[in-house]
């Protein structure tokens, strides 16, 4: 085989190659779908866990919050949340992952949901880690990034029956999923 027909076969697989990698890198960074906020990040994902922070912040047992965010990609992010406030404390860290429509984030819920109840804001009120969190707030970065106004389902699994018992959760808006694990801590 001559040299020329060896190096044209190659030329044209780095071609072939480098045209495939150009193509998956802008598929990976571009998704008209799924707009991206600051820093390249899904602006709905960026929104909820901005709801979440606002809720804690207006939450009146609340005293203290510090909030650190790590991002995994551009539409999942895992949140720790820790607060104090008069006689209680609460510290989680929340994993938050943008599904590509509501039906795939129901279907992500149905296929990790099993032992928890769904619950509604009168069986909440007893515990303050979730009545605060995505399920309890007015969804205003929510609303001004996608002009309306979520559906938020939350399910809740506990090891007993008090508010400070430890407990899962799930809670989900629209096609953002955020689960936790958190216990509610009295103070003295």
């Amino acid at each position: 085989m001559p040299v020329t027909i060896v190096m044209r076969s190659k030329v044209a697989l780095l071609v072939a190659l480098s045209t495939a990698i150009s193509v998956l890198v802008a598929g990976c960074t571009f998704n008209p779908q799924n707009p991206a906020g600051q820093g390249g990040h899904d602006a709905v994902l960026q929104a909820v866990i901005q709801d979440d922070l606002q809720a804690y912040n207006n939450a009146s047992w609340v005293r203290s919050l510090n909030q650190s965010i790590q991002w995994i990609n551009d539409t999942s992010a895992m949140v720790t949340y820790r607060m104090g406030g008069s006689n209680l404390s609460l510290s989680y860290t929340a994993q938050y992952t943008k599904f590509g429509s509501v039906t795939e984030a129901t279907a992500y819920v149905n296929s990790i949901n099993q032992g928890y109840n769904e619950t509604n804001i009168v069986q909440l009120l007893n515990y303050p880690a979730l009545t605060t969190a995505s399920s309890m707030n007015t969804h205003q970065a929510y609303l001004s990034v996608t002009k309306n106004a979520p559906t938020t389902i939350s399910w809740i699994k506990t090891q007993g029956d008090q508010p400070t018992s430890p407990a899962s959760y799930i809670i989900q808006v629209n096609d953002v999923v955020t689960t936790f694990n958190a216990t509610l801590s009295r103070t003295s």
